[in-house]
């Protein structure tokens, strides 16, 4: 299988002074690019009514063209929402947003580059795994589980490691640049996440999400 594109919006989208309206016209030449199999609404909003504006113009574009929508961490407004699951950054709160979700929506989880996290939260049923190398290795007390998560790969030998042992899918969320995909495909990812290299794109996002998806056929 080949990697898809996982699209992140810019992380101040949600911020109470953007405004969403004005996104939508490059949003919209982002998903004509083709190639994207999810969006998540990057970052935490400021309020309740910055999400749900933001919510109610993505992401009717987005499921439209049959492009799943999650938002992050926020798995009671992504079910009241209608949103197709949530991402979350805490493999703790997986069970808990399992249970309030269910099994029909897309429950995903950022362990960062805890092997431990991924293979918990993977063999409870998470839709998938992401694992991100901006972030370092949480305080580990247990002697056994810190030599494991030390000993471990990291960067691109992290997503070979997880296609030779596990079965859900894995997401790299380390937000490369273009010329880097190939690398991160060939390295095991069978979702890419992109954000920067797209919205500051010189050209516009259709060409910036074009070039993506010819670095990683």
């Amino acid at each position: 299988m080949n990697s898809e594109i996982y699209l992140l919006t810019p992380s101040d989208l949600l911020s109470a002074d953007k405004n969403v309206e004005q996104f939508k016209a490059p949003y919209i030449q982002a998903l004509d690019g083709g190639g994207i199999s999810c969006v998540l609404l990057s970052g935490t909003a400021d309020n309740t009514e910055v999400l749900k504006k933001a919510v109610e113009i993505l992401q009717p574009i987005t499921q439209e063209r049959d492009i799943a929508f999650l938002i992050e961490d926020d798995y009671q407004n992504a079910k009241a929402f209608g949103c197709d699951g949530v991402h979350l950054n805490n493999a703790g709160n997986y069970k808990e947003a399992r249970e309030h979700l269910g099994t029909n929506y897309i429950v995903g989880v950022d362990c960062g580059i805890s092997r431990h996290d991924a293979i918990l939260v993977g063999e409870a049923g998470a839709d998938y795994v992401a694992f991100n190398n901006r972030r370092p290795l949480p305080e580990i007390e247990d002697p056994d589980v810190r030599e494991f998560e030390e000993g471990g790969p990291k960067g691109l030998e992290l997503l070979t490691w997880w296609q030779t042992m596990m079965t859900p899918p894995c997401v790299s969320m380390d937000d490369i640049p273009i010329e880097a995909a190939k690398s991160y495909a060939d390295a095991g990812a069978d979702f890419i996440a992109i954000q920067t290299a797209i919205w500051n794109h010189t050209d516009n996002p259709t060409t910036a999400i074009t070039e993506v998806n010819e670095a990683i056929a």
